[in-house]
């Protein structure tokens, strides 16, 4: 019986998830930033953030050790098969999402470079 990719892309993600020991959070600079659906703390204080600059956030914490390009943030937020969102509605979030960061810490830590990508930098 065929099996949608879908279905495949859902079990390898769960195999991933259980071989893998999941932290709750991780502290990045004066951030600290959950991974099970909870506002990250900046500063001791909580930063309410909508669910998509979260996941973008959470994302961009998770792979801080190198850059990660807009298609890929777009697929691990939206998923692979979302053709109804356009692409460019990351640049939205992450705009939206680095104006808060930088109220809160002074900083932008976010770092883009055309055509390579996001990169989460410490100061």
């Amino acid at each position: 019986k065929p099996v949608h990719v879908r279905e495949i892309m859902a079990r390898v993600g769960a195999i991933r998830r259980r071989k893998e020991p999941q932290t709750e959070y991780k502290v990045v600079g004066e951030m600290r930033v959950y991974f099970d659906g909870r506002d990250p703390e900046v500063k001791g204080a909580a930063l309410p953030l909508p669910r998509r600059e979260r996941r973008i956030l959470e994302y961009l914490v998770m792979h801080q050790t190198r850059r990660v390009t807009k298609a890929q943030i777009f697929n691990a937020i939206y998923g692979l098969f979302d053709d109804e969102v356009e692409e460019d509605v990351v640049e939205s979030h992450i705009s939206k999402l680095r104006k808060k960061l930088r109220h809160r810490l002074g900083y932008d830590p976010i770092d883009s470079k055309r055509y390579l990508g996001y990169c989460l930098t410490l100061n």
